[in-house]
């Protein structure tokens, strides 16, 4: 298989090289709680239609993974080219159709020429949209086939594209280069069924209140479907989990869970900001450290809803974490972050970044911009880090309004 370098991906990264202290197993843990299948990515409407007009087709062409595969890239760059030429950016791979799209003829299949992502299988609607859709039911097996469910809502947006354009979709999708005529006299039609907001409103229901889902995320729609009716509601976790608790109707169990995140959060936020902090602390004394921190913590206050949770991911870290910020104890909370890290890395057979050598900090991975804020009991309680996937809910809960 040839690779192809492009611009750096973050999820294309070596082992080890994000997430230096586990947090996004923490916040991930608590996410699931409330919302079933939606990841931080997936959160663009349009690529979840196309996504699944793409496994309809990829199914009709062939029962062999190989070809299943191939068809479905030949489809994807095929939609993002109708997409382009509709004036839509926002889907993956824009920077590679952009560049294409200055030619006349735009390569499709499996070439590198044709290829809009470094690794499209990975990085692409195969990859990345497909997980959501099996949690939803609309789509099972390797080969990304649609259920009963699926199928139901692409013979909606079938009929709405009409059988012609449909036809003139698969058959350009099987030619090694596809005419900007013939894209541009498609693109109307197949944008247009991506705008309708009928078919819309029946892919987010589909997604987000499906028949299995768990309770919590059916109240959670509910609730978002509510919100964002409002003029000007923001898109934002925290403001959007702060009106939940507002609601008189919220149930019990729903309240208790946003109010866990609530206070998990400030915590994970202390977390990385002290590791990013200590990444750039290359060299610095034990004692300087200290200096630097322990007058931050004076006014640093946390709450402990979180603790109630059972099988908390990195259980033994947050509360020692917390014990130490609580007790203002800037030399437990400097100590705990750098064995949370070492035992981290140790787990994924790498290196810690941070170690002390005698009172001296060494530093393996640095980090020339981090700063510790004056005031952290303001920074960790009015930033908000991580997405528990309620941010991909909103995202997609806001396209069907």
């Amino acid at each position: 298989m040839l690779t192809v370098l492009s611009l750096m991906d973050d999820r294309s990264r070596p082992k080890g090289s994000r997430d230096p202290l586990g947090i996004e197993a923490v916040w991930s843990f608590m996410g699931r709680k409330v919302v079933g299948n939606l990841t931080t990515v997936t959160s663009n409407l349009d690529n979840f239609m196309v996504a699944l007009l793409c496994c309809h087709h990829a199914n009709t062409r062939s029962d062999q993974l190989d070809n299943v595969q191939t068809a479905f890239l030949r489809a994807e760059q095929l939609a993002a080219y109708l997409r382009l030429s509709g004036g839509e950016e926002g889907f993956l791979g824009i920077t590679r159709a952009k560049a294409n799209f200055k030619s006349s003829q735009l390569p499709l299949g499996q070439g590198e020429a044709a290829q809009i992502l470094s690794n499209q299988l990975s990085y692409g609607l195969w990859g990345l949209y497909s997980t959501a859709m099996k949690v939803a039911g609309l789509i099972d097996g390797p080969d990304r086939r649609l259920t009963d469910q699926g199928n139901k809502l692409v013979c909606e947006m079938i009929a709405f594209l009409g059988e012609a354009n449909w036809q003139e979709f698969q058959e350009i999708s099987e030619v090694d280069l596809a005419s900007m005529e013939s894209v541009k006299a498609l693109a109307p039609a197949f944008n247009g069924l991506l705008r309708d907001s009928q078919l819309r409103a029946s892919v987010v229901k589909a997604l987000l209140q499906w028949e299995a889902a768990q309770p919590l995320q059916l109240e959670l729609y509910r609730f978002a479907s509510q919100y964002l009716n409002v003029s000007g509601a923001s898109l934002s976790v925290s403001v959007f989990c702060h009106w939940l608790l507002e609601q008189q109707d919220t149930s019990d169990a729903l309240r208790a869970t946003i109010q866990q995140i609530q206070s998990l959060e400030p915590l994970l936020v202390l977390a990385g900001s002290l590791m990013e902090w200590l990444q750039g602390q290359k060299d610095c004394k034990r004692a300087e450290l200290l200096d630097v921190l322990q007058p931050r913590l004076e006014n640093l206050a946390l709450a402990d809803d979180w603790q109630a949770l059972g099988g908390l991911p990195h259980r033994a870290f947050l509360k020692r974490l917390f014990d130490a910020a609580i007790n203002h104890d800037a030399e437990a909370l400097i100590n705990g972050v750098l064995e949370q890290n070492k035992l981290v890395m140790q787990q994924r057979g790498g290196a810690a970044w941070l170690e002390w050598q005698g009172d001296v900090l060494r530093v393996r991975v640095d980090n020339d911009r981090a700063l510790i804020p004056d005031n952290l009991h303001e920074h960790c309680h009015g930033r908000w880090w991580n997405s528990y996937f309620i941010g991909s809910f909103l995202q997609i809960a806001r396209q069907a309004v």
